[in-house]
């Protein structure tokens, strides 16, 4: 039997979570706001701290509100549902906070009041669903089959099952109609969902993506190919919804969970979809990594921007770039931009932006972060300002190590974990580099997740 506490939840911190205190011990605290008095059962117990999930609200903080989801909290989308949106936005900023004193041992930069998000829900572009046979029990469903048809998000801790779901209210009105009129039509042709424990079934993975002018992209995502099943739901849905411009049918026969394969096939439509930030068009592929929140993309490009504080006779280094949203972004501030990413079809998308946009200053080129910086690729040219964008766990080591020997004056750091960005902004502050601000940026409402945007300048060059 799980050992119960009572405990009085502390300070926010990363990942959702509450540092909190008993008898002396620090506790990580799930489920709990600050100041409220929880009965919580320890998860796991360490030297010096221990983990607990708040079982019982003893007393409530005055921000907790009633979740208007059916399937929160077991979903595991959504953290902060039940916290009214001011609120969310205090947690958020003092994650920052925390993460740049306590990880970055930073005390004395500029953290500027977070910009909000000017709507709570329906503003996810992108959603990824899972099929299973087995299905995860709520409270609203109980009773019913273990297995069957199953279109939703994997239960926490229970990779072989997953939450049935209608609808999602993170996402828009419109990918709600279609997600709800595809899953009944897939699951009227008889086609099984995957079975990941027996590697067993066809359907695996749903992709739903949107653009600003309603241009909706749809990638099955399956075990084998069934042209003809899958063309006969596809030709469905678009008679349905003739915004479905474009329906991308992924082949994984392998073992890996992954919504990517090793084939795509084209089923109906388009290869691509149109999506815009500001006056700025970008093709988007199937595989393509693009903002998931576009009313606030601007603002936070907005932010880049100014703090890279480009003249237009500046040559920019922009790190993991991606389809080149931020490089073209502010091209027409700087003489000269250089993208750099991993994927190959990113940088042959980024190409394809760059010439849709007609911009002619901006160079994209494909390669491994990591060993470009080791071998001294990344700064074999001048550049006066650096852009970086990193994914989620942040830059390699000896990308930072690159980045402080080549003295670059200026880095405006893109996050989207502020751990690993405080982690790398000590790394930096020890390399010479001051940092002069940070702007937290509010994406994803709902949920503990937060964008932060970070000025770094070289020593000596303020």
């Amino acid at each position: 039997m799980k050992q119960l506490i009572e405990l009085t939840a502390g300070r926010p911190i990363f990942g959702g979570k509450c540092l909190s205190e008993y008898d002396g011990i620090k506790v990580m605290l799930e489920r709990a706001l600050p100041g409220e008095k929880v009965s919580a059962y320890v998860k796991k117990k360490k030297s010096g701290f221990m983990e607990a999930v708040a079982k019982e609200i003893i007393e409530k903080s005055p921000h907790r509100i009633e979740s208007d989801c059916r399937y929160y909290p077991v979903c595991g989308g959504c953290k902060l549902r039940d916290v009214d949106y001011g609120h969310q936005a205090y947690i958020k900023e003092e994650v920052i906070k925390d993460c740049v004193r306590r990880i970055g041992k930073i005390s004395d930069c500029e953290i500027l009041p977070i910009i909000k998000c000017p709507v709570a829900d329906n503003y996810r572009n992108k959603t990824e669903f899972t099929f299973s046979k087995m299905r995860f029990h709520t409270e609203h469903d109980r009773g019913t089959d273990e297995e069957g048809f199953n279109l939703g998000f994997h239960a926490p801790k229970f990779y072989s099952k997953v939450i049935d779901i209608d609808h999602c209210n993170l996402q828009s009105d419109l990918m709600n109609r279609i997600y709800y009129s595809l899953k009944m039509r897939l699951k009227n042709t008889g086609l099984e969902p995957y079975d990941v424990v027996r590697h067993e079934g066809f359907l695996r993975y749903l992709v739903i993506r949107k653009s600003n002018a309603d241009e909706v992209m749809i990638n099955l995502i399956t075990k084998s190919k069934k042209l003809n099943e899958t063309r006969s739901a596809a030709d469905g849905l678009i008679k349905e919804f003739p915004q479905v411009r474009s329906f991308i049918n992924t082949i994984n026969p392998g073992l890996a969970t992954t919504a990517f394969g090793e084939e795509t096939v084209l089923v109906a439509g388009e290869r691509t979809i149109t999506d815009t930030i500001g006056e700025l068009k970008f093709e988007l592929s199937h595989d393509t990594f693009f903002q998931t929140n576009p009313s606030q993309t601007e603002k936070l490009y907005g932010v880049a921007l100014e703090f890279a504080g480009l003249t237009g006779t500046e040559s920019v280094l922009d790190l993991y770039c991606g389809v080149g949203t931020i490089s073209l972004y502010i091209a027409a501030g700087a003489a000269r931009v250089t993208g750099f990413e991993l994927v190959e079809n990113a940088v042959a998308n980024a190409r394809r932006n760059a010439e849709l946009n007609g911009v002619n200053n901006c160079v994209f080129r494909a390669g491994d972060m990591m060993k470009l910086a080791k071998d001294g690729e990344i700064f074999r040219e001048h550049y006066d300002v650096l852009i970086t964008d990193p994914p989620r766990d942040g830059m390699h080591h000896k990308v930072v190590e690159a980045i402080i020997s080549s003295g670059i004056k200026k880095i405006v750091y893109v996050s989207c974990n502020p751990s690993t960005f405080a982690r790398d902004v000590d790394l930096l502050n020890q390399g010479g580099y001051t940092l002069v601000k940070v702007q937290p940026v509010d994406m994803f409402p709902q949920t503990f997740h937060v964008e932060t945007v970070g000025l770094l300048v070289k020593r000596g060059q303020e």
